[in-house]
């Protein structure tokens, strides 16, 4: 940890080295991008790389059902349907394999600016339950990073050892 008269930003703890989504991926691919690299959730940036939503495990769960999204397209795969099994499975089975990122995705989600400080992102995972990652953007809204809780851990683990 920084010494005391040193103040740390979320800038000092975010992850720099985003993985980034478009609005237009397949849902099926962001939920294997999202479950294959162990994330949270991921930033949904236009071709300039400004923040246009952020697309969570909780958002993959929750928008269209109360089912675990990578796992039922794997259980689908495995499925075999007849033209006996119903045009209603098969119609919500398109739907599905249709639905892009910017259907599911939340348009307007909690951000930091580089310059925020610590004791704020604490603050922000403490009341929002449901945030994380949150994106960190500049000024003009392009993403430079993401802090997750595990980043907060790590200076308060810190700051733990040194009592």
């Amino acid at each position: 940890m920084k010494d005391k008269n040193h103040k740390i930003f979320v800038r000092d703890i975010m992850t720099k080295n985003v993985v980034s989504l478009s609005p237009e991926t397949p849902i099926a691919e962001a939920a294997r991008v999202i479950a294959e690299r162990n994330l949270d959730g991921a930033p949904v940036v236009d071709n300039s790389g400004k923040l246009l939503g952020i697309l969570t495990e909780y958002d993959l769960i929750s928008k269209e059902s109360l089912i675990h999204l990578p796992t039922f397209q794997a259980v689908m795969k495995n499925l075999n349907f007849d033209k006996n099994s119903g045009a209603e499975i098969s119609e919500d089975l398109k739907k599905i394999s249709e639905m892009k990122v910017k259907d599911v995705m939340n348009m307007d989600p909690f951000i930091f600016h580089d310059d925020t400080d610590f004791e704020a992102v604490v603050e922000a995972f403490r009341v929002h339950h449901r945030v994380n990652p949150i994106p960190v953007v500049t000024k003009d809204n392009k993403v430079i990073g993401v802090v997750s809780r595990y980043d907060v851990l790590v200076p308060l683990q810190k700051v733990a050892a040194f009592r």
